[in-house]
């Protein structure tokens, strides 16, 4: 596979500082994750991406910014949706960069099979429906096991033979996204461990795979985002 963590420079936290997106509440800002879907992700010239569940698309925005390519946005909640293209105006990326107010369910709808170079997402962390006092940010951090599996029908069903897929899960729910992706031939190639605090466990993985790939995993060096 063409990516490697030699080649990254260390994982900058503000990476996406540069990125302007609207006025957004607490439960929607930048995360960890979303820093490290963009810091990880390396697409090559002229791929054609498409994020899944993109939020308020500051991922997708930072990845047609930085490299030269299109990208395409999936994200169901409309609300969400309407600040993703709002994201596209105010970083003028009107020209690489397509808002898709949709399901996982629904992109068979919207593309043709086996389309895309790389399909990215942070998905939601918490499965099986986790209660929230707000429901923007429970429908944006949970979901139900039949919405996660939405997930990587689409992954499979967008990805060109040998196209690549980055994922930023849960340690929680690991076993239950590799399994699913195993399913339908979206095979992990790499593995890379995120700790919080380097003293307790890992809290999150990025997944990198290749559709109809071969067996064989790396498990990559980890990276600590509180250094103690």
């Amino acid at each position: 596979m063409g990516s490697s963590r030699s080649t990254r420079n260390e994982f900058d936290p503000d990476l996406l500082r540069h990125v302007r997106i609207p006025d957004v509440s607490k439960d929607h800002r930048p995360t960890h994750a979303s820093t490290l879907l963009a810091w990880y992700t390396r697409p090559k010239k002229n791929d054609l991406v498409i994020e899944l569940g993109c939020g308020t698309g500051i991922v997708s925005a930072f990845l047609a910014m930085n490299h030269d390519i299109l990208v395409h946005c999936v994200e169901k909640n409309q609300f969400l949706a309407e600040l993703a293209r709002e994201t596209v105006r105010m970083n003028s990326l009107e020209n690489k960069m397509f808002i898709h107010n949709a399901t996982c369910q629904r992109v068979k709808e919207l593309f043709d099979a086996e389309q895309f170079d790389l399909v990215v997402s942070n998905p939601p962390h918490h499965l099986a429906g986790v209660p929230s006092p707000s429901k923007l940010r429970s429908e944006g951090r949970s979901a139900s096991f039949d919405e996660a599996t939405s997930f990587v029908e689409a992954t499979a069903y967008l990805l060109k033979n040998r196209g690549k897929f980055i994922f930023v899960l849960s340690c929680d729910y690991l076993m239950f996204w590799l399994n699913e992706f195993v399913k339908r031939k979206l095979q992990s190639k790499r593995l890379v461990p995120v700790y919080g605090d380097p003293k307790r466990h890992a809290v999150l993985t990025i997944v990198e795979g290749v559709k109809n790939g071969g067996i064989g995993l790396r498990l990559e060096p980890p990276i600590v985002l509180k250094r103690v």
